[in-house]
């Protein structure tokens, strides 16, 4: 169980944060204090919390709007352009994205669609020891597996763009420090670092 909270030195000066575990994004920029570590061009945040090693899980609440939740290289440059600077649209973040009609996952610019109903709770794993990361919705205590992000060696990712990706670049991620991230794509998009539910973290230790 991994406890985040977020980085006002980062957030984009259309994100309102609520303390340390909620955000918003807001139509009045906010006159945050200059920051070399904050968003410019995307309304981002970052939680404050290093991951290099070990195994993390936590919880994010989706409250409204289109929201996108995953993780983020240390070394990120928070200035880089609105295209290039979106979580999971480069080579140093990954994200399951809510778009309002779909949950679809994001690496290195390529997408990948996942038909699955909407989850209020997401649930995020991140496993360093297997490279992977994985996103599950939660409800009522029961996890189902919306996306692994991980290296296969079967003849899938020859077909699968996605996938291809993800077996050509995405274990070169573990090399770096991450940090959770957070992208709120439609204004009044609000989300809320949950409270981890026990009985998900005990399931997550049998595996």
């Amino acid at each position: 169980a991994f406890i985040i909270d977020l980085d006002s030195d980062t957030a984009d000066k259309f994100i309102q944060l609520f303390g340390t575990k909620g955000a918003k994004r807001v139509l009045c920029p906010i006159p945050y204090p200059e920051s070399p570590t904050r968003f410019i061009n995307c309304e981002q945040v970052l939680g404050v919390n290093l991951m290099n090693r070990g195994n993390y899980y936590w919880e994010v609440e989706l409250i409204d709007g289109w929201v996108s939740i995953g993780v983020i290289a240390e070394d990120f440059d928070p200035r880089e352009s609105y295209n290039r600077g979106r979580l999971g649209r480069n080579e140093k973040s990954c994200c399951l994205q809510w778009n309002g009609q779909n949950y679809v996952a994001w690496f290195g610019g390529f997408e990948s669609v996942i038909q699955q109903p909407f989850f209020h709770t997401i649930g995020v794993f991140l496993e360093y020891s297997e490279k992977a990361l994985t996103f599950y919705g939660v409800k009522d205590s029961k996890m189902t597996c919306l996306q692994q992000l991980k290296v296969s060696h079967f003849a899938k990712g020859q077909f699968d763009p996605f996938q291809n990706k993800i077996n050509h670049q995405f274990a070169s991620l573990f090399l770096c420090k991450l940090k959770p991230a957070f992208f709120l794509e439609s204004v009044d998009a609000h989300l809320q670092i949950g409270p981890l539910k026990k009985d998900c973290v005990s399931v997550l230790k049998r595996r």
